[in-house]
């Protein structure tokens, strides 16, 4: 799974430090969100910097997950891979209807004209995503195969595109094929499909197992890292960062505004997206701040501490949590010092997870 670089972080008290992001479906709020997730850089020359003088960091006792993969996760994922992957059967002997896939061709027009972005052709849409605007999915159920349909409507008062919102277009569709879905079920031809290196349904469980497993080591890596940076943070003290997180946070939000506003997106709306409040964004947005300032000030005096030194091997790690074959790109986005700051940041705490007290995590007995 590719992560959004532009949402490069290790958060949850994690190796937190280059930004953070969210997504959304709309085109023109995704742009406005991603020119305010890079507007999030700041310029640290200008940030009066806090200090930290460390507590106990060795032997700090934490849990440790269990990394056991039973034959219900296994059955779990199977059946959640079918689900996504349906079979889709052309249907020829009825009119489209809800949860149908349509394949179409359509042009939207305003006072007679095409308009930007309103025309496609061999579109699949279901019928009842919510995809389209209000009407357009609805006109047409009840189409079959090779009609052509007129749909009358008007976009939302509220719509992104200020040249269309509130506006009445017509939208001229050809109905090109219509398919149905149909339950998939396991055998050779569908773990074929979905497989690039099983071809049979006992490899393809192996083959699940076997990532799962891998998914579950790293999952509890992670959530020992965070319990020991997290236990680290806590027996250490910190003078100025209140300053040093009052500066970002103004930093940070100034410059969010500044994009989002010329992109046409008020805060509030950006916060929704995250499914708060302007307020409640605000608060998240501090907080994070403060762990980001806590964990980079804390690995850093640890890393000097016990001279740990950046390689080429740590940077590889940051890059393999994004799917990369090498931090190139990372570097090219935020530059080596931010990359090496988060190599820096995991390597602190995997020493800290190497030199801690390990509690096997408590498990219920089978009956």
């Amino acid at each position: 799974m590719r992560k959004k670089l532009a949402a490069l972080c290790f958060c949850a008290a994690a190796a937190a430090v280059l930004a953070t992001g969210c997504k959304n479906s709309d085109s023109q709020e995704t742009e406005a969100q991603e020119t305010a997730e890079q507007s999030q850089s700041v310029t640290q020359a200008d940030i009066p910097q806090g200090t930290v003088t460390l507590g106990n960091y060795m032997g700090l006792e934490i849990t440790e997950p269990s990394t056991e993969v039973t034959d219900e996760d296994v059955e779990t994922q199977i059946n959640y891979t079918l689900s996504i992957n349906p079979n889709m059967i052309e249907v020829t002997d009825r009119p489209a209807q809800d949860g149908d896939v349509v394949n179409i061709d359509y042009v939207g027009l305003k006072d007679g004209e095409a308009f930007d972005g309103g025309s496609a052709e061999g579109y699949d849409l279901t019928l009842g995503s919510g995809t389209f605007i209000d009407g357009f999915e609805d006109g047409l159920i009840g189409a079959n195969t090779g009609d052509e349909v007129s749909l009358n409507l008007t976009f939302p008062e509220d719509y992104g595109n200020a040249d269309l919102a509130g506006q009445d277009v017509v939208f001229e569709v050809t109905v090109n094929s219509i398919q149905e879905e149909q339950e998939a079920v396991l055998d050779d031809a569908f773990v074929q499909k979905v497989s690039d290196t099983s071809t049979t349904v006992d490899e393809y469980r192996q083959e699940v197992r076997q990532s799962l497993e891998e998914m579950a080591v790293q999952s509890a890596q992670i959530e020992m890292q965070n319990q020991a940076i997290e236990l680290a943070i806590e027996n250490s003290t910190f003078d100025g960062l209140d300053e040093q997180v009052n500066a970002e946070f103004d930093s940070q939000l100034e410059q969010m505004n500044t994009a989002l506003e010329q992109s046409g997106i008020a805060l509030s709306d950006y916060a929704a997206m995250y499914g708060m409040d302007e307020d409640g964004f605000k608060d998240y947005m501090r907080s994070s701040i403060e762990s980001s300032a806590q964990v980079t000030l804390v690995c850093q005096a640890i890393a000097e501490a016990e001279n740990l030194q950046v390689e080429d091997s740590d940077r590889m790690e940051v890059a393999k949590l994004y799917d990369l074959e090498s931090p190139d790109e990372l570097v090219t986005a935020y530059g080596q010092e931010a990359v090496d700051e988060a190599a820096r940041n995991m390597k602190v705490m995997n020493f800290l997870v190497d030199n801690a007290v390990k509690t096997p995590e408590e498990t219920e007995a089978a009956e």
